[in-house]
């Protein structure tokens, strides 16, 4: 039996909302999250995928994975983490609530 633990639809104000709204893992990205937000991501771009971000050509991003990093840093990628328990139950977390850099104090974004 899959069950969805704690959705809120706006998000969360503070990091101390941010902790009261994440029940399953940190309220970081984990490396293994990143990694696998990246290869999706410039997988999609290599695919024919329309690219988020407005870019330069001082910019110079030919490699789909330079430019799924910069639609990163940027916090715009439309995707959310989908964290499972044993037990079956889930937590779909908006990329965009967790924070993105371990050890340093960051204010949440919505």
């Amino acid at each position: 039996m899959n069950e969805e633990v704690g959705f809120v639809s706006s998000g969360p104000r503070s990091v101390k909302d941010l902790k009261e709204f994440i029940k399953i893992g940190p309220i970081f990205l984990t490396r293994y999250e990143r990694a696998r937000i990246l290869g999706a991501r410039a997988l999609q771009i290599s695919m024919g995928a329309p690219v988020i971000i407005e870019f330069s050509e001082e910019m110079n991003l030919n490699d789909p994975l330079l430019i799924a990093e910069q639609e990163m840093k940027e916090n715009i990628l439309p995707i959310s983490i989908r964290r499972s328990l044993p037990d079956g139950r889930y937590q779909d977390i908006p990329f965009t609530w967790l924070i993105k850099e371990k050890g340093k104090r960051t204010v949440v974004n919505n």
